[in-house]
C-alpha cells in the first residue's frame, strides 16, 4: 500500500480527511482517539455506535469487525487492531473532547453538540463489569500501535487525540496515514 498523505496530531488536536472506498487509514498511536465517520456527501449517514454494536454483536470492536451508518449500512471494516491484546476499544463511551471534535468538524460542516453522532473509543481501554458498572483499565499501551480501518464507500473521518488522564498512557503524538 502506498500512503496518500499522513499527518500528525498532537494532544488536543483533530483531524478531517476524506478516505475513498478501498482506501486504509491507520491510526498509529497511544493515547485515547475519539473517531467519527461520515458519508462523504450525506453527513447525515453517519456512524452509529448502538447499529454497529448490533450488527457485530460485540461491544468492543477489532479485526474483521465493521463499522455501521445510523441508516443500517456498512461505512467500514477492521483490519489490523495492534492494541488486541492490550486492550479494547469501545462503543460504550461518549465523547472524550466533545468541544475538539465539534471544532474539528466545523471545518467543513457546522454542527451543535446535539447533533454531534457519539464516537468510537480507540484507545480507550474500558471495562464493562456484568453489574454493568463501566470503569477504565490500567493505562496503555505504552508505546504506539496500529489500528487499520477499509472504507467501504467514500467517507469523511474525523478523529480527536483526546488523551484524558484517566483513561490513557499519556498525551502523545498520533499519526493519521491514508493508504
Amino acid at each position: 500500500m502506498t500512503t496518500k498523505n499522513q499527518a500528525t496530531l498532537r494532544p488536543h488536536q483533530g483531524w478531517t480527511g476524506e478516505v475513498k472506498t478501498g482506501q486504509v487509514i491507520r491510526i498509529t498511536a497511544k493515547s485515547m482517539i475519539d473517531f467519527n465517520c461520515f458519508e462523504k456527501d450525506n453527513f447525515t449517514e453517519y456512524f452509529d455506535t448502538a447499529r454497529t454494536r448490533i450488527y457485530n454483536l460485540n461491544m468492543y470492536p477489532t479485526v474483521n469487525h465493521r463499522l455501521f451508518s445510523k441508516q443500517n449500512n456498512p461505512m467500514m471494516k477492521f483490519i489490523k487492531d495492534g492494541f488486541s491484546g492490550i486492550g479494547l476499544h469501545d462503543l460504550q463511551s461518549s465523547h472524550g473532547c466533545p468541544d475538539l471534535m465539534l471544532k474539528t468538524l466545523g471545518t467543513i460542516k457546522k454542527m451543535t453538540l446535539a447533533d454531534l453522532p457519539d464516537p468510537m473509543g480507540l484507545f480507550r481501554n474500558l471495562k464493562i463489569y456484568p453489574s454493568g458498572q463501566i470503569k477504565p483499565n490500567p493505562k496503555g499501551p505504552f508505546e504506539p500501535v496500529d489500528i487499520e480501518l477499509e472504507a467501504e464507500i467514500d467517507l469523511v473521518c474525523a478523529l480527536t487525540n483526546c488523551p484524558a488522564a484517566e483513561l490513557s498512557a499519556s498525551g502523545a503524538d498520533c499519526i493519521v496515514t491514508i493508504l
